[in-house]
Parts: C-alpha cells; sequence; structure tokens
C-alpha cells in the first residue's frame, strides 16, 4: 500500500499583485515514529502547485510562510481509502505582517512534547489532557518536574526558576503558587523545561528554569477564554479570570484579569529538644493557622506592528494582594521545673501592591530571521504587614506588635541579537543586560508590652532600618550548529558583574562585588527516529536573596521563637551537568549532577544552655547533588495491537495510557553533622488516563516518597497524594468542565527531623489538601500564534 503515489494540489492568490511575484520556499516532510523527516525542499513561484508523495496513512499540516503575509494552516490526513489526488483549495494570502518565506507540508502525529538539546517544550494549546486544568497542574504533567518539598517545583533535585515569557518572576513562592494554581492552562501556548540554562540566561540562575509562553496573537474582532475554579473541603478557594484578544489592521492587544480566593488551615507541631543542658529538656509545641488569601490582577498588553519587520509590544502588569492570618499556639516543656506553658494567639495582615510596566521593541533586518530584541522593564512592589501577638505564660499576659513596610523598585535594559547562518547551519545569539534592584524593609516592634493597649494605640520601641542595593551588568555570546542530520551542538559564555551593598541601624554596613565567567554547553545525538541522547552543562552563580539578608524578625515570633537574616552569606556558585537519554519524546531517563561551592540553607541557633530559638540562614561549603529519573509511558493499545500501535497515528484525544516515572536524589553536604546515616529519596509517580463512555476523560495521579535525606532535613515518614479528575468538552470543545479530587486518602503532609548545635527538632506540617474542585471554562473566537509577538502573562516583581 505504502508503494501507491499520494498527489496533493493547491492554488495560492494574493490580492494587487501576481501570486507569481510573491517568493516561495517549499518543504516537504512526514512524521515518522514521532520524528519529522524531510522529503523535499524546493524554491518555487508558480501559483498552482501539484505534489506527489508516498500514500503512507496520518495527518498531515500545509503551513505556508511567506515575508509579507499571514501564516496559513490547513490539516488534512490520508487514509487506507483515501482517493489517490488530494486537492487542498485555494490559499489565499492576507494582510501583510513580518513572516518568513517559506511553505511547509508536514506529518503530524499530535506530538505535545518537543525535545531539544537544551530544552524539553510541553504544548499545552490543544492539549486535551491539560485543557481544564490551571497552570500549576499543567507544570506537573511536564516529565522529570516535582513538587519541591517546601513549595515551587523541583527538576534534578534543584528548585527550579519560574519564567513568565522570558522573564523571571520574583513573587514570594506562596504568591506564586497561588497565582499558578489560579491562572487557566488554556492561556498559555507552550512551558519550557530549561534543565540547564544557557548563556542567554542570567546567571543569577541556580538550577533549571520552567519559562511559561501565553497564546499567541489573536484574529480580527474579538476571542477569548472564560474560566472558573471553585474548589471545597472545610475552606472554600474560588478562581474566576478572563482572558481578551482582540486585532485591528496593524496592532493587537490582550487583557487578562482575574481573583483569586483561597482559604486554607495549616497545622504545625514541633519537638524541640535542647540537648545542651544535662538531662535534656524540651518543648512542645502545637501551632494552627487559618490563612484567607485574596489577589487580583489587571494585566493589558498592546503589540503594534511599525512596519512589515518590526513591532512595538507594552505591558502592564497590577496587582494587588491581601493575605490575612489567625493563630494560636500551645507550648509546653518537657522535663523542665517548675513546668512551662505558653499560649499565643496572634493575627497577621500583608497588603501587597505591584506596578509593573514592559516595553519589547523587534526588528527583524530581513528573511535570514536576523533579528534585534531591546526589552526595557520597572517594577514597583509595596508591601505592609501588621502583626499582633497576645502570650500567656505562668498567668502573666504580655503584648506584641511586628509592623513593617517593604518598598522594592526594579529595573533592567536588555539587548538580544539573532544571527543565523542557514546556509552552514549555525546560529548566534549574543546580548548585554543592565538591571538595579533598590529594596528598604522598616520593621517597627514593640515586643512584650504589659498593656494591650498597643493594639489600639501603637507606639515602637525599636526599629531596624534595612537597605539593600544590587546592580548588575552582564553580557553574553551563545552559539549553536548543526553537524548533518543526526547531532546539534551548542555553547555560550557569559560575562556577569554582581554588586551588592546592605545596610542596616543595627549590622555595619557590608559591600561586595563579584565578577566572573559563566560557560555553558549542550549536545544532542539523534540516534534514529525515536532516540535522543543528550549532554548539558552550566555553571551558575545564586546570590541570596534580600530577605536572607534581612535582620528583620519576619517569621514566626513567640517567647521562646524568633527568626533574622545572615548578612554575611556568601553567593553560591553551580556547577550543573546532565546527561538524558529519550524514547520517543516521553520515555526518558536522566542524571544529574550538580556541585555547590556554596549553599545557603536554613539555620536554628540556640546559645549553650538556653531555650530561645534564632531561625536564621547559613552558609555550607562543597554540596555535592546526585539525581536520576526515569519515565516510561505504557498505551493500552500496545496490550491490544503490538507493535502495530506505532504505525497508527497518536490521538491522544481517545487514548487511554499510564506514565510511569521514578527518581531517586541525594545531597551530601560537608560540614552538617548528620544525626542519622545519609539516605537519598525515592519518588515513585503514576499518571494514567481511561477513556469512558459518554466521551468521559478520568485521569489519575498518585505519588509517593520513601523516607530518607533532602539536604538537611530529614523525611521520617512516607508522603503521598492520590488526585482522580473526571473531565468533558461539549460545543466544538469550546465548554470544557471537569471535577477533581485532590488528596482522597489526605496523606499529602511532612513529617522531618533536623539537627543543629544544642538542638534537635522534630516537625510535623499538614494542610487541608482534600479539596473538591469544580472547574469550567469557555471560549469563543479563533487564535492563532505569530512568533513575533509574545502576550502578557502575570509578573509582578520579576527582572
Amino acid at each position: 500500500m505504502f508503494g501507491q503515489s499520494q498527489w496533493i494540489r493547491f492554488s495560492i492568490s494574493v490580492k494587487d499583485i501576481p501570486c507569481e511575484d510573491v517568493p516561495k520556499q517549499l518543504t516537504l516532510s512526514s512524521v515518522f515514529a514521532g520524528k519529522d523527516s524531510v522529503l523535499l525542499k524546493e524554491q518555487f513561484s508558480v501559483c498552482q502547485k501539484y505534489l506527489e508523495i508516498p500514500k503512507i496513512p496520518g495527518v498531515y499540516t500545509v503551513q505556508i510562510k511567506t515575508q509579507l503575509y499571514e501564516l496559513i494552516l490547513v490539516d488534512f490526513k490520508i487514509e487506507a481509502n483515501t482517493p489517490d489526488s488530494i486537492s487542498l483549495g485555494e490559499f489565499k494570502l492576507k494582510e501583510p505582517i513580518a513572516q518568513l518565506d517559506e511553505v511547509t507540508i508536514t506529518g503530524v502525529q499530535r506530538k505535545f512534547i518537543e525535545i531539544e538539546a537544551d530544552k524539553t517544550t510541553l504544548i499545552v494549546k490543544d492539549n486535551p489532557v491539560l485543557s481544564i486544568s490551571s497552570i500549576y497542574d499543567a507544570i506537573l504533567k511536564v516529565p522529570g518536574v516535582m513538587p519541591y518539598p517546601g513549595g515551587g517545583f523541583a527538576i534534578g533535585g534543584q528548585l527550579a526558576t519560574v519564567y513568565f515569557e522570558g522573564v523571571p518572576s520574583s513573587l514570594s513562592t506562596d504568591d506564586l503558587m497561588n497565582l499558578l494554581k489560579s491562572l487557566p492552562a488554556n492561556s498559555v501556548e507552550t512551558i519550557e523545561i530549561i534543565s540547564n540554562p544557557g548563556a542567554s540566561f542570567d546567571a543569577n540562575v541556580s538550577g533549571a528554569v520552567i519559562n511559561i509562553n501565553s497564546i499567541g496573537k489573536a484574529t480580527k474582532w474579538l476571542s477569548g477564554t472564560v474560566t472558573l475554579s471553585y474548589g471545597l473541603n472545610q475552606n472554600q478557594k474560588i478562581s474566576p479570570s478572563l482572558v481578551l484578544n482582540g486585532r485591528q489592521s496593524r496592532w493587537s492587544w490582550q487583557l487578562q484579569m482575574g481573583y483569586s480566593n483561597n482559604e486554607r488551615s495549616n497545622r504545625d507541631t514541633s519537638e524541640r529538644v535542647f540537648n545542651s543542658f544535662n538531662p535534656q529538656i524540651g518543648l512542645n509545641s502545637d501551632r494552627k493557622e487559618q490563612t484567607r488569601n485574596s489577589y487580583y490582577y489587571f494585566k493589558p498588553s498592546v503589540t503594534l506592528n511599525l512596519s512589515k519587520r518590526s513591532s512595538l509590544m507594552l505591558n502592564y502588569n497590577g496587582s494587588f494582594g491581601d493575605n490575612k492570618i489567625n493563630g494560636n499556639s500551645v507550648t509546653a516543656s518537657q522535663s523542665i521545673s517548675p513546668a512551662v506553658e505558653l499560649r499565643t494567639d496572634y493575627k497577621s495582615r500583608n497588603y501587597g501592591m505591584g506596578n509593573e510596566g514592559i516595553a519589547k521593541f523587534r526588528q527583524e533586518f530581513d528573511t535570514l530571521k536576523r533579528v534585534l530584541n531591546v526589552t526595557a522593564f520597572y517594577s514597583n512592589y509595596q508591601n505592609k504587614s501588621k502583626r499582633s501577638n497576645t502570650q500567656r505564660i505562668s498567668a502573666t499576659d504580655d503584648y506584641s506588635i511586628l509592623d513593617y513596610y517593604m518598598n522594592i523598585n526594579r529595573f533592567y535594559l536588555r539587548a538580544d541579537a539573532e544571527i543565523p547562518f542557514e546556509k552552514i547551519k549555525f546560529y548566534l545569539n549574543t546580548g548585554v543586560k543592565y538591571s538595579l534592584m533598590d529594596v528598604k524593609n522598616i520593621g517597627s516592634y514593640n515586643l512584650n508590652n504589659s498593656s494591650s493597649d498597643i493594639f489600639d494605640n501603637p507606639f515602637y520601641t525599636s526599629v531596624i532600618d534595612f537597605d539593600y542595593v544590587e546592580d548588575n551588568l552582564a553580557a553574553y555570546v551563545d552559539l549553536k550548529k548543526k553537524l548533518g542530520k543526526k547531532v546539534s551542538i551548542g555553547a555560550g559564555l557569559r560575562a556577569e558583574n554582581f554588586s551588592l551593598r546592605r545596610a542596616s541601624n543595627v549590622t555595619s554596613t557590608a559591600r561586595n562585588n563579584y565578577f566572573n565567567f559563566f560557560p555553558s554547553f549542550n549536545a544532542i545525538y539523534r540516534m534514529n527516529s525515536m532516540v535522543n541522547i543528550i549532554g548539558t552543562y552550566s555553571r551558575k552563580i545564586g546570590i541570596p536573596n534580600f530577605t536572607q539578608y534581612d535582620p528583620n524578625n519576619s517569621g514566626y515570633y513567640d517567647s521562646f521563637s524568633s527568626s533574622s537574616g545572615n548578612t554575611q552569606l556568601k553567593p553560591n556558585f553551580y556547577d550543573n551537568a546532565q546527561f538524558k537519554i529519550t524514547v520517543l519524546d516521553y520515555a526518558q531517563f536522566s542524571v544529574n549532577f550538580t556541585h555547590s561551592q556554596f549553599l545557603n540553607l536554613n539555620e536554628v541557633v540556640v546559645a549553650p544552655n538556653s531555650v530561645q530559638t534564632v531561625q536564621t540562614y547559613r552558609t555550607y561549603n562543597n554540596v555535592n547533588s546526585m539525581n536520576y529519573f526515569l519515565a516510561i509511558p505504557v498505551p493500552f493499545a500496545l496490550f491490544t495491537k503490538g507493535l502495530k500501535f506505532m504505525d497508527d497515528p497518536v490521538d491522544v484525544d481517545k487514548m487511554s495510557f499510564l506514565y510511569i516515572y521514578t527518581s531517586y536524589t541525594k545531597t551530601s553536604i560537608s560540614g552538617y553533622n548528620y544525626v542519622n546515616p545519609n539516605k537519598g529519596m525515592w519518588t515513585l509517580g503514576v499518571y494514567s488516563q481511561f477513556i469512558l463512555p459518554w466521551k468521559i476523560r478520568m485521569n489519575i495521579d498518585y505519588y509517593i516518597t520513601s523516607k530518607g535525606n533532602y539536604q538537611i532535613y530529614e523525611f521520617v515518614r512516607n508522603r503521598s497524594a492520590f488526585d482522580v479528575i473526571l473531565s468533558r468538552e461539549f460545543y466544538d470543545k469550546k465548554w470544557k468542565t471537569s471535577i477533581s479530587f485532590e488528596d482522597i486518602f489526605n496523606t499529602d503532609q511532612s513529617n522531618a527531623r533536623v539537627s543543629f548545635p544544642n538542638i534537635q527538632m522534630n516537625s510535623y506540617s499538614k494542610q487541608d489538601t482534600r479539596i473538591i474542585w469544580f472547574k469550567v471554562s469557555y471560549s469563543f473566537g479563533k487564535v492563532e500564534k505569530n512568533d513575533s509577538d509574545g502576550l502578557n502573562l502575570p509578573n509582578v516583581g520579576g527582572e
């Protein structure tokens, strides 16, 4: 059957000028076993085109690009009973926008993961598995991405940095996670996982990067998506959002706005054993919190096509957050005479407001993709926090107030040039950047006062005024070269200088200057149409977050507990290396090794013969981390059809499968005194999809972690979660609905042990994760991607 010929014909027309005057390039390719294979490449100028290809069943896409006209995409399918001649009809080239001279016909097996040497890309748009998910859920579906124990995401055992449209976010972990859980995945085009960021990324990016790219350019008139998520357990969580897109002849716009209200309950218990006493004594604490977090965002964006090859994009990102915490704790003593009992009631309220502006200018110099991008960014973020404590110890009450005002200004200007040399398959990226961050944080305190009047008429007995300034100048060059059809290599070098100044009225002024070169390397060997072998290396620096320097007491406070920064922390220098093998993109095995010259981690400081604890940070030297990851997809059709399943086009909409993954992470820290032998941690996970009657899709997600050590923490119990999602689409996939059951068995919790000089601590932490979610979204209009436009996604305080 495959020996037969399939004829394909189409015609091209254009208004005002003869279509023969529009130069065109034809690339004919197909997909075999999940990989593109180029069959024909030629220049042409005729208005009617005839193509002859082998008659191989599959789904194909005609993609037409020219220098001056809008992109056209047309899908068609070849089956065994398809006539030998297919007419695709007439393609009309529409109003001019900057595009490349190219006609591409590609056989498509609906690939939703693309593997490259320096990154893995998850295609979110039109992905049925993710159609009703949040962005947070979508990220966790990428192979190799795991929940980070302290919040956020881990890749290769390292905390990943989240970017929006190539711009890093500096939201707090809680705010960022709340935002990602409230944003619908169908507002996203792709999610890129860069496990070893190259020279074009900031050197101050330790670990991996997760880059979120929004949906593309809108068609004329109006298109958009309305989404509503509602979660229910003992608390309520609601998150409505709206995305609108529109376009006129020379400009396009996007508006993204939404609100989230997240109520949650936390419980934390701890056992503190003070071993400098003989015999040892201890304190046991039980703390309960009720949190209500409200977050609003308003994000308009406008893109103006200045000419056929240049564009200007303007973004404004506005947000407001209101976080309320009510908590109480009971602390009781062990082996202390007379016995101690401390009861604490506390309230906290945080107001955060962010305003951010971004201007991006793009200039394409010719049809060879030579491009200059210039980006200017400014943001201001202000946070006001008020906390009140009421403590009763030995039948005596005392009262405390802790108020903070933080003001952060950020600015950067960068220019990036992309210079390809297509004939020799060589690509050059280069750029420069300057950034400045100025932070002021004023902490005002009145601690352990005998009168509750300070709540209504506050006055302060001490003030800590902290200032932090960081400026950064960088330049980089990034090179890529294709060696034949199977090998691609890349190498980069970044020169970066950091200048830090931190000052406080309770500590001496400190200044540091760090200059270094940061190399990177990546290579991919496409062994055949199914197997890729990838190796990467990068060197990075981790500048401590300004909060780690800040001497203000910004954590939990009572008569036995407080917190403070450490102005003597050193920057972290990382060497990251990864080796990875992928089979059909989804199956993969990887090994990640990270060596850290320095690493800043939490520490609890206790003086000898004292029960007062101060949570701060400490720099550890010579830290090594090893991570192994294995993922295997198991389509159920493999058991019913055998290897013939590989010959059929893959339709994820109609396929049931299991996706099994496991990872092992072990970190060795010289200078840390492990109480028990240092054991690595295993994680086993299963993600599955079942196609049920009435077009209902059921997804089941389960993971479990073993006991073991992560950095300085020893997890003494397993941690696991079991989620089930039922979803269905209606009315040509415009309406999407789902109901999900999160952490059904209520086992997502943390039990850890950690030891420092003079103290050993056992802790338990549990959030209200057993939740039923109801989600519905409605999409209208049509969206098309234009690679020259980057539309807005939330990023308060990013740089």
